[in-house]
């Protein structure tokens, strides 16, 4: 049976766990990274206890699991943030090219 310290940090990872599963669905990525920093302090609190009960690591594989959904998904928002700054750029650069094209041809 679990002592009151494991319990504790069981509820608080499936708390996380539920929040940042609730974050992916509204595409919230200013919240998942809030939520992946406070899954990363926990953790980082889990990794001093000596032997865990089953139930916490039943919890933490549950948690990987989670993250294994989350990371495709936010490499996928990613990747089109990215292609929407390419297009930005790629737009100011052409006109700011028609615009130089266009004071040369005022200039003669």
């Amino acid at each position: 049976m679990p002592n009151a310290a494991d319990r504790y940090q069981q509820l608080k990872l499936i708390t996380l766990g539920e929040q940042l599963t609730e974050a992916l669905r509204a595409k919230d990525w200013e919240r998942v990274g809030q939520v992946d920093l406070h899954i990363r302090n926990c953790l980082a609190e889990l990794a001093t206890l000596e032997s865990p009960s089953p139930e916490l690591v039943r919890v933490k594989k549950q948690l990987r699991e989670l993250y294994e959904r989350v990371l495709p998904a936010y490499s996928d928002a990613c990747e089109k943030l990215r292609q929407l700054l390419v297009s930005h750029v790629d737009y100011a650069e052409g006109r700011s090219a028609y615009l130089r094209t266009d004071l040369l041809q005022g200039e003669g």
